[in-house]
């Protein structure tokens, strides 16, 4: 008879249960001590949990190894590393009669493949089954106990930290004040979620280091669901009941108004909010030009002939400063969209002219770089000229040649003209690098800037209008914008070459490539423009 061949499969997970499981090394050692002379083909380790059926793929492919002849048994530490649910644990013991597993060893189990066997083996699977299922239920009680009692279950959110013996959570003196700083610049309604990243960026801000992961900068996804995290208010949601919430035992970063006021401004997109608020996705953001207050909006309700109704909704100025304002106008939100419409339709951008723009953006660049370098250079060699003579002075100061009070007004001047050539040297890396990363976020804002103003949230429809300009405004019912002088090349160009790319799709395939690179050149224009724009603005 042939030497059976066997699989040698190892398997520890993070589960709270399997804690005190050996490591996947010790198991492996475990069978080799006790079974050395095994004939072992593949040894195949996994970190996932057996709870659930269908969720190991190592798992998956002994099996699969199992099926198709090219092993015949299985070697193992004990039978729960195997299975600790009944559709696992029903096919190995199928398998085991049907005789397509010839054979199980188990390091600290013993079986043998008889009736008796294969009760003892099923009885062993049970009790893992039952204890994984019984701690599940125990860990969702002591969830929900937790919720009750003001705790929150699970990893702290970002800006708090867990205490292990209390079973909460607290602020993260380091954490907690920065992500507070992000909801105030928030909620004063001039700054997109894009923007509020970018800050939170230049102000160093990396999440906690937990052992494997951590330590990086925040990304947009997790920005977005902080700013809709009920938790930061202080209300803990119950995950079987949307509409029921738990009051926190720790402290809340935000007030639940500061919470309602921030889901308005992400839109229909935010979370559930505490307070009956209507959506109005453009408002919060638009001003009046004359006082100044912000545009608000209402839904107003008109009774037709037949008891039938039209809804509608107008857009206002709140008129609460105290500067005189003669802005009564009411215009239509539908009004308002087709001018919004109109204004992106100038600077919108397909994915084409986007990719063409990025690459004349890197062109502009790398043909700085040279530019750049020659200027560092002459910085570089004054910045060392006033350090030779600060030490000059020193020495002289030092031998007696010239008294204190000489040599600190003289350092004086020299620290005050180094200082300067020191701030200048780093501005001329700073503004380069600071205009094309902003040249560059533009365009990816105005890539098919139409679409997504129409599909995205209020912090999104923000963005894409302050990538145009700034200071949106509403004065006798037409939207104004302070259009950024440097898209002007962008808003002549845009629209012209959308339409020639059209035409090019319905011309002859021979002809396609030379028209569109004639499209490609004439677009490059923009980016020679901007060169111009950019020094004309101090860049």
């Amino acid at each position: 008879m042939n030497q059976l061949r066997y699989i040698a499969y190892v398997r520890k997970s993070t589960e709270d249960e399997e804690k005190q499981v050996l490591s996947k090394e010790a198991q492996r050692d475990k069978i080799k001590e006790r079974f050395p002379d095994l004939n072992i083909v593949v040894a195949l380790d996994e970190s996932k949990s057996a709870f659930e059926p269908g969720k190991r793929d190592v798992f998956a492919q002994m099996i699969a190894m199992i099926d198709k002849g090219e092993a015949d048994a299985i070697v193992a530490w004990h039978p729960d590393r195997l299975s600790r649910n009944e559709v696992d644990a029903g096919g190995i013991t199928w398998r085991v009669r049907q005789g397509i597993i010839k054979d199980l060893k188990f390091a600290s189990f013993s079986f043998d493949n008889s009736p008796e066997g294969l009760m003892m083996l099923q009885m062993t699977m049970s009790q893992s089954q039952y204890f994984s299922a019984k701690l599940s239920k125990d860990v969702k009680r002591g969830n929900e106990t937790k919720r009750k009692n003001g705790g929150i279950a699970g990893k702290a959110p970002e800006g708090y930290l867990n205490d292990r013996l209390k079973k909460t959570v607290y602020p993260d003196p380091e954490r907690f004040p920065v992500i507070r700083k992000a909801f105030d610049m928030y909620l004063t309604g001039e700054h997109s979620v894009q923007a509020v990243w970018r800050a939170l960026d230049d102000w160093g801000y990396t999440t906690l280091k937990r052992q494997k992961i951590g330590g990086n900068p925040l990304n947009r996804s997790t920005l977005y669901l902080i700013l809709r995290n009920p938790r930061y208010a202080g209300k803990i949601p119950d995950p079987h009941d949307s509409e029921k919430f738990y009051d926190a035992a720790y402290p809340a970063m935000i007030t639940v108004e500061e919470y309602d006021q921030v889901q308005t401004l992400l839109g229909n997109k935010g979370a559930t909010k505490f307070k009956a608020t209507r959506e109005f996705v453009l408002r919060g953001f638009i001003r009046c030009a004359v006082c100044g207050c912000m545009i608000t909006a209402e839904k107003k309700v008109k009774k037709l002939a037949g008891g039938s109704t039209s809804e509608h909704i107008y857009y206002h100025c709140t008129r609460r400063s105290k500067a005189a304002c003669d802005q009564r106008m009411n215009i239509r939100e539908a009004d308002l969209f087709e001018q919004l419409k109109a204004l992106l339709d100038g600077y919108e951008l397909v994915p084409k002219l986007y990719e063409w723009g990025m690459t004349a953006l890197s062109k502009l660049a790398e043909d700085e770089v040279a530019e750049r370098n020659k200027v560092q250079k002459m910085q570089s060699t004054s910045i060392t000229g006033l350090q030779t003579q600060l030490d000059n002075l020193l020495d002289m100061a030092t031998k007696g040649l010239i008294s204190g009070e000489e040599y600190q007004a003289k350092s004086q001047s020299l620290k005050g003209d180094l200082k300067k050539r020191q701030e200048e040297q780093a501005d001329t890396v700073g503004r380069t690098r600071g205009w094309y990363e902003f040249v560059g976020n533009t365009l990816q804002t105005l890539n098919l800037a139409n679409a997504r103003f129409v599909e995205g949230d209020l912090g999104d429809k923000k963005e894409i209008l302050l990538a145009i300009g700034q200071n949106p405004v509403l004065r006798d019912g037409k939207l104004l914008i302070e259009a950024n002088p440097w898209l002007n090349p962008i808003k002549r160009e845009a629209s012209t070459a959308r339409d020639q790319l059209e035409a090019v799709r319905t011309m002859p395939q021979q002809i396609q490539k030379a028209s569109e690179e004639a499209v490609r050149l004439n677009w490059y224009r923009w980016s020679e423009s901007n060169r111009h724009d950019r020094e004309v603005e101090g860049f």
